[in-house]
């Protein structure tokens, strides 16, 4: 929605840059310095000057000759190109101005002065899924690299090609003036580009509206009121005149349109699209909000449109050409979707003004937008920015919009206001078509002098235009005339209607463009004017859109289809419209946004709980959120002591409490998961976390404040910032301190702090994790409440934010700059750090943040604004509720990258914690008799459940064994495990293949030694999370209480973890490992298994293959194992070999290395009662009772394995597990090739004595709790 509105009072350029003066300059001692530099070279610029003089006067007589020749009529144009040749040289010498620039960045940050090497490549956390519905659920944050700073070469001609440009190093260093730059406020007196006949300046008028769905009316008002009649106004003036073009991006809108016309209109108008005339741009549901937004919603919204289009036109009609004009700033994660969409071009709009005329002086309007993860250029985006200031035609035939103002003819007749500048629109006759013609001709080509190409695109549209025949009919017909005239009588020029896809094909390979890489935040339109209040504005709504996302994502992960979501998913993407989740919408629509979303949340809420349903024997399941209206804060509506159905949508693990929820499954837990206060396994928590006894505000690990802007101005965009206060010493009410300041809370402001424990597998003790829940209810006007958290981080002014959850951008505090220019979207995260912590904060909604002082992040939590801030909303932000905002803070003193020479990474526990907090458990009460559910809810079938990674993972064929990665199992001892790799290293294993390392704790010696072997091997570490190693004073290790009314086991031994450790650990890494998706190209289909205290032989990897060739495909076996003697524990059983035999035996398993398949360790996980169950601790005699014929048949796993007559692993410990010396009568076993298969066993075990010691029930039920298939209830 166009909200640089033109002002009839006034001259619209006037109200550009004349509200409130910006700086004259930077007023900091950088810019003194920089001037003292300039002045140094003064005597060497003067005599460039002199030189330059002369070349003008040399040009301005050639072309002077050249003009008269031509007779022109207009002398207002001659005048033009007269400037046009001093202008040229303007920029022929731009490179003085570079210089200048490249002074001022080496002055601010000497290590800037230079382009680092981009070389040092960094991955995505996560893949993007090839399918195609799939990418939004598997969107996750991108690490992202070293930044490339703007580099130039001075030049006689254009910017060197490979110039790179990073926007967070141009808004460090760029003055941000705004100087009057004549007609063109914002920029300078601009000269036209003289006309070539050998090769023409192609003009593209592009027709266009834009039309919210929803901001001053809702979407079903405007488009009974507006929109539905543009679009049969652009129906039947298309269908009158074939030259006649036209772009549209809302497909919301024309979906509805479409349903509503008779099937001759719908033939008409496939025709029209097919034919070139009408085409899609973008083609997403909305034109979304890029400050917000995650990409999750960014996507779903993409893929609704071109869902739709692809379904009623086919596939040649989806969009390979973006149009965003009206988001109030834009996000290189928009980018990154459209590319991996397909897309080849897109054009964006509003970019700060300084921004605009710095890219515009150097000819860097279009660009190659380069992503911060790639080196190879594989993700670039041509992009083109619109020069101007806004989109309406006024601003984009040229730079003057007094003159531009007049070829609007659907102000003919002072329509839509008419012109402010006092020269109306005038329509084209024979008798004028000539002056006016060449008179818009002069702004074409003074725009096409701000470009690189020789190709000139000029929007012809604005808000909701098109509305009547009458108002197409002129501006087609009179466009046609002026086209007609150009075409004919001047050389060097075509003029035609075009679409956005005409303009792209015609620029792309016409020059080099330079690479950029950044975002465009924060936006400012005019003076000091930035839009940084619409990151807050209506916080709760943009907390309800990230509940409907949580939802659908969870359904998905659940199993439900695009079609079954269909509806819902357009209701989240109606509300990443940017004027739904920016919050800029009036009252009256912000409600029907959020009747949108509360009724979608519910819907998909039902379809969950039918799902649960139909394996559970309840009628009763309910979701435990619920909210009671639209706008209401939800609530948690389960009793707590209750039994609950908890689903965990994450491929990771949750918990609920105590409980383990592994990945996509559904189990029974007690409520509540989470309780106030300290861990109660944390004994060290109250040294660690403090308040003030009086406010109850923490101040160790970190301070937390309540803080608030007192302000005068601003609105539901803009963000002028007041008087600070604190909250307690502004308000003066009573404060009410519980659990020692875990809770506190005022009559409108409630704080609650969870501490978070921070998983295993990260390290203990190199973080803590704190949740704030905050509650307000903001009832007074012209307050702009945030909380500070205050650190001891020298942060030295540079701050971290996250783009769209997937990136994330680095900023400046600069002080010489307005506080509002410093604030910037916070759609989940912000952070600093120095060489000693890191301190993040999460937040499962959008909201904006500042650092503003060193050690501080600042996070708004609501906004009430008294006044409109003249953008078009016309009123103010009062529909403030009670609103619930959730913080997820890390302080972090490890695992983290400080270098300020690198990009900003998170940690891999802050990419954990962001997953939890943005997909938390769904939670389901009412189940009834929980007694009854035993086993109630069984494993889904494929149409349930999105195939997981185990089928992801499969390949084309059962038999496919192309690749097979190795796992060892790992403890304490190092020296072992350096001879296990040395044997490695010597083998036939392929090196690019998984080398799955899984640590039975932090061992620091193992952990540093596993690091050396990244550089050669393709090294995946896991860590137990219940490692004894790590918690020895928690289950599954030494918990004494665990013994309290135990009886022991069969043998009436009182638990141990001795006993217990290495069984939890083999069962969780091995349950891990066959979840993975190990990301390569070939299919896994099975994996071996190895301890640190084993060493291979140099033919390990292809008797693996030959062995699962012979056995992967008969359902007898087990598996195959590689040593004959099974470790040493059956030399008198083990089959005869003759002396140099190559074969293959069959025999029993009992233990050692060992490879098995997918379907073998299904029928492990099928069996998983009587595993857990039976009383023995080694895991490897507990298969082998699932062998015997004590195990009924449908649970029994196979007895037998084949083994190579040589043996391949040689055990070098002489102990067990964690035994600590090496042997010394081993060797590296030899090569085997063996092919056949000698069989020579008949019958399975019988019978077999348990060794005990796994027999309490807190073991057994950690057992289920991780061996739980997709799906499988448990209590």
């Amino acid at each position: 929605m166009k909200r640089n509105t033109v002002r009839s009072s006034s001259s619209d350029s006037d109200n550009e840059s004349n509200n409130a003066s910006a700086p004259s300059s930077v007023k900091d001692k950088v810019v003194r310095e920089s001037k003292k530099q300039r002045a140094k070279s003064s005597h060497i610029n003067r005599a460039m000057r002199i030189g330059i003089f002369c070349l003008s006067v040399l040009w301005l007589a050639c072309l002077l000759a050249m003009f008269v020749s031509i007779q022109r009529e207009d002398t207002q144009t001659i005048g033009s190109h007269i400037h046009a040749v001093l202008n040229h040289s303007h920029f022929n010498s731009n490179w003085k101005e570079q210089h200048r620039l490249n002074n001022l960045r080496t002055v601010l940050n000497p290590a800037t002065a230079t382009a680092p090497d981009p070389k040092n490549a960094a991955t995505k956390f996560g893949s993007k899924s090839d399918e195609y519905h799939n990418r939004a659920d598997q969107a996750a944050l991108a690490k992202v690299r070293h930044p490339i700073k703007i580099t130039s070469t001075p030049s006689t001609t254009s910017v060197a090609a490979n110039q790179f440009i990073d926007m967070r190093d141009l808004t460090a260093t760029l003055p941000f003036d705004n100087p009057d730059g004549g007609a063109w406020k914002q920029g300078w007196d601009v000269g036209p580009k003289p006309l070539d006949p050998n090769n023409p300046l192609k003009v593209f008028i592009v027709p266009h509206s834009h039309c919210d769905p929803g901001w001053i009316k809702t979407f079903d008002v405007y488009f009974r009121s507006q929109t539905k009649g543009i679009l049969d106004t652009i129906y039947n003036a298309l269908k009158k005149d074939k030259r006649r073009k036209f772009i549209w991006a809302e497909i919301s809108y024309f979906e509805w349109w479409w349903r509503e016309q008779p099937k001759h209109v719908q033939e008409t108008m496939t025709q029209i699209i097919n034919d070139g005339q009408l085409e899609f741009v973008t083609g997403g549901w909305v034109q979304p909000d890029e400050a917000n937004t995650q990409r999750y919603a960014i996507e779903i919204q993409l893929q609704e449109g071109h869902d739709w289009l692809r379904q009623t036109f086919g596939d040649h009609v989806i969009p390979k050409f973006a149009w965003s004009i009206d988001p109030f700033g834009y996000s290189p994660t928009m980018a990154d979707i459209l590319k991996d969409y397909g897309f080849q071009g897109m054009l964006i709009q509003r970019v700060h003004y300084a921004v605009k005329k710095e890219l515009a002086q150097r000819k860097h309007l279009e660009f190659n937008w380069r992503q911060t993860y790639d080196d190879t250029g594989d993700h670039d985006i041509f992009t083109h920015v619109m020069p101007f200031y806004s989109y309406d035609v006024p601003h984009t035939c040229g730079p003057d919009p007094s003159v531009c103002c007049q070829f609007d003819f659907a102000r003919i007749n002072n329509g839509y206001g008419g012109c402010p500048w006092h020269k109306p629109a005038e329509r084209i006759t024979h008798a004028n078509v000539a002056r006016r013609s060449k008179l818009i001709l002069d702004q074409w080509q003074k725009k096409a002098s701000l470009y690189r190409s020789n190709v000139v695109l000029v929007p012809l549209g604005d808000d909701f235009r098109y509305r009547t025949n009458n108002e197409a009919e002129e501006q087609y017909n009179n466009f046609q005339m002026i086209f007609d005239y150009l075409n004919a009588n001047v050389k060097g020029v075509q003029v035609q209607f075009g679409t956005l896809s005409d303009y792209f094909n015609a620029v792309r390979g016409t020059f080099q463009p330079p690479l950029l890489k950044g975002s465009f935040f924060t936006y400012a339109d005019r003076d000091q004017d930035y839009w940084s209040g619409y990151f807050t504005s209506r916080v709760f709504d943009k907390a309800l859109d990230r509940k409907l996302e949580q939802v659908l994502f969870a359904a998905s992960a659940m199993g439900a289809t695009p079609e079954e979501m269909r509806e819902h998913r357009r209701s989240l993407s109606l509300f990443q419209h940017h004027d739904g989740v920016t919050g800029t919408a009036k009252d009256i629509v912000v409600e029907d946004y959020a009747r949108y979303m509360h009724n979608a949340i519910e819907n998909v809420q039902k379809w969950m709980v039918d799902k649960l349903k139909t394996n559970l024997n309840t009628s009763s399941l309910q979701p435990c959120w619920k909210a009671s209206a639209p706008r209401s804060l939800g609530y948690f509506d389960c009793k707590l002591s209750q039994p609950a159905i908890v689903f965990n949508p994450l491929p990771i693990q949750q918990s609920c409490g105590d409980m383990i929820v592994p990945s996509h499954s559904a189990i029974q837990a007690t409520l509540p998961c989470e309780n106030a206060g300290p861990l109660k396994s944390d004994t060290t928590a109250s040294s660690i976390i403090k308040f003030d006894p009086i406010t109850g505000m923490m101040i160790e690990p970190f301070k937390e404040e309540w803080m608030v802007w007192k302000v005068r101005k601003g609105g539901a965009y803009l963000f002028f910032p007041g008087d600070q206060v604190k909250y307690l010493d502004h308000r003066k009410e009573k404060v009410t301190i519980q659990q020692n300041g875990f809770i506190v809370s005022t009559s409108k402001w409630e704080r609650t702090i969870i501490q978070k424990k921070v998983p295993n597998e990260f390290g203990t003790g190199s973080a803590t994790v704190l949740d704030f829940i905050f509650k307000t209810k903001l009832e007074i006007d012209n307050e702009e409440w945030f909380v500070r958290f205050n650190a001891p981080i020298s942060n030295k002014g540079v701050f971290h934010t996250d783009l769209n959850g997937a990136n994330f951008d680095t900023h400046h505090f600069r002080s010489d700059l307005p506080i509002q220019s410093q604030v910037f979207p916070m759609p989940t995260l912000a952070s600093i750090e120095d060489s000693n912590q890191r301190l993040t904060v999460l937040s499962e909604h959008a909201q904006g943040t500042a650092s503003l002082k060193d050690g501080t992040i600042d996070v708004w939590l609501d906004r009430r604004l008294l006044r409109d801030d003249e953008r078009g909303l016309g009123q103010g932000v009062r529909d403030n509720v009670l609103t619930k905002t959730r913080f997820r803070l890390l302080l972090e003193t490890e695992n983290y990258d400080s270098d300020p020479s690198t990009e900003f990474e998170i940690t891999q526990l802050c990419k954990a914690m962001w997953d939890e907090l943005n997909h938390p458990l769904e939670i389901f009460g009412g189940v009834g008799n929980p007694t009854s559910l035993m086993g109630g809810l069984i494993e889904t079938t494929e149409k349930m459940l999105h195939l997981d990674n185990n089928e992801k993972n499969k390949g084309s064929s059962e038999g496919n064994t192309n690749a097979v990665p190795f796992v060892f199992m790992v403890h304490d001892r190092v020296d072992y495990f350096k001879v296990a790799i040395e044997s490695l290293r010597n083998s036939d294993f392929p090196k690019k293949l998984p080398l799955i390392i899984s640590h039975d704790g932090h061992v620091p010696e193992m952990m540093e030694y596993v690091k050396s072997l990244k550089s050669e091997f393709n090294v995946i570490q896991i860590f137990h999370p219940h490692a004894c190693y790590d918690h020895p004073h928690e289950f599954p290790a030494d918990a004494p209480e665990l013994n309290e009314g135990y009886e022991g086991d069969i043998y009436h031994n009182k638990r141990s973890p001795w006993a217990t450790c290495a069984k939890h650990h083999w069962i969780w890494m091995t349950k891990t490992v066959f979840d993975m998706d190990f990301d390569i190209e070939e299919s896994v289909e099975s994996i071996f298994f190895i301890e640190e205290d084993y060493v291979v032989s140099p033919t390990i990897y292809s008797t693996i293959m030959q062995g699962l060739s012979l056995a992967v495909n008969d359902s007898k076996y087990f598996g195959i194992i590689f040593d004959r003697t099974n470790s040493g524990t059956d030399k008198a059983k083990v089959p005869h070999v003759r002396a140099g035999e190559q074969d293959w035996h069959e025999m029993y398993f009992k233990t050692g290395p060992f490879a098995i398949g997918r379907k073998t360790w299904q029928k492990v996980i099928n069996a998983r009662d009587v595993f857990c169950e039976r009383d023995e601790y080694n895991w490897d005699w507990t298969l082998v009772y699932l062998m015997s014929q004590e195990v009924k048949e449908d649970l029994r796993l196979p007895y037998l394995v084949l083994v190579p007559s040589v043996i391949q692993v040689t055990h070098i410990g002489t102990e067990g597990m964690h035994g600590s010396k090496i042997g010394n009568s081993w060797s590296i076993p030899k090569p085997f090739h063996g092919t056949d298969v000698i069989h020579s066993v008949s019958h399975s075990p019988t019978k077999f004595k348990a060794n005990g010691g796994f027999h309490h029930p807190k073991d057994i039920e950690h057992c289920k709790s991780i061996l739980a298939p997709k799906w499988q209830l448990f209590a």
